[in-house]
């Protein structure tokens, strides 16, 4: 039987589970920065952390802006994804931002979900929402 979650963003302590990165937040006081029920599958939990990177910084500039942001997508799924899959059974999103506004892919998706969620809320066309 799945255990349940704590009703913030609190992730449930490991039991004995193993996480397959050794970067992983193991902790038992691990949280996440965001977590919504039904974001992306109705009665399923949502977790969220959010980077804010400067991509004029010293370690970014020999690297293209889309390989720096999903190299910060990467860490922290590295962090959180699997412990929230197998634990958790959520999902993760990393929601990376640059200092200037821009978002990494998976942010992006995020971002179009909860226009098409707002919309069908408010009864809007989805272009005044995302404007």
């Amino acid at each position: 039987m799945p255990r349940k979650s704590p009703p913030n963003q609190t992730l449930l302590p490991l039991n004995g589970e193993h996480v397959q990165y050794r970067t992983a937040n193991t902790t038992n006081e691990a949280r996440v920065d965001v977590s919504a029920r039904g974001f992306w599958t109705r009665g399923q939990r949502a977790f969220m952390e959010i980077r804010i990177f400067d991509p004029m910084a010293a370690c970014y500039q020999r690297i293209p802006l889309e390989a720096a942001h999903q190299k910060n997508e990467r860490e922290k799924i590295r962090r959180y994804g699997d412990r929230i899959q197998n634990v958790d059974h959520g999902t993760f999103t990393p929601l990376v931002f640059t200092t200037s506004g821009g978002m990494g892919p998976k942010t992006k998706c995020f971002y179009s979900r909860l226009a098409d969620v707002m919309a069908e809320k408010k009864h809007q066309p989805r272009s005044h929402v995302v404007a």
